[in-house]
């Protein structure tokens, strides 16, 4: 008698699940600290386009939603229970009702930060610039390394700009390439 049976899938969606909490983990500190930003950027293994710093927690917020899609909350959820010494509760994991209270206040805390950032649906986000405009902005033939490199540029100035047009993002584009070619 067969009491828990897991499909192949299952068992992939919830490593997903559970790879998307650490994930989240990382971004809960920073939004509701600023003094985590760094730690985040130091997480992610590199530096974002220089914006302020309300810009940036929204690029790498978005950055990392963009990974997790639509798994955010279920993984947020995750986060706050499995890891709560990232966001500074207590490494204990009782189930006492002050911290189970302290944990669904920073789910909302966090949650109200994403959707006032309106990175909710941010793996939805289409890039203004294509690769093929990319290329004929940059004049080259092919796409490549180059080509993808401009490609999460843009998009992080899509997220410091969320309501920027295509045009104000080639124009930044433009600029930031000549600045690149004046220093090389």
């Amino acid at each position: 008698m067969e009491i828990f049976a897991v499909s192949r899938v299952d068992l992939l969606q919830c490593y997903e699940l559970a790879s998307c909490s650490r994930k989240v983990s990382v971004v809960d500190s920073s939004l509701i600290s600023d003094e985590n930003l760094q730690n985040l950027e130091v997480d992610r293994k590199t530096e974002t386009i220089d914006v302020p710093i309300a810009s940036k927690l929204r690029i790498l917020a978005g950055l990392h939603l963009r990974e997790i899609k639509e798994f955010w909350r279920a993984a947020l959820v995750l986060s706050l229970l499995l890891y709560p010494e990232d966001i500074g509760l207590s490494k204990s994991l009782s189930v006492e009702d002050a911290e189970l209270n302290n944990r669904r206040d920073l789910y909302n805390r966090i949650e109200n930060a994403i959707l006032e950032m309106g990175l909710e649906k941010v793996w939805d986000l289409k890039p203004l610039v294509n690769g093929k405009e990319i290329m004929s902005i940059l004049q080259i033939n092919s796409g490549g390394p180059i080509v993808r490199e401009w490609q999460q540029k843009l998009l992080e100035w899509q997220l410091a700009h969320p309501s920027g047009s295509a045009e104000e993002c080639i124009d930044w584009m433009r600029q930031t390439q000549s600045k690149r070619a004046r220093t090389e």
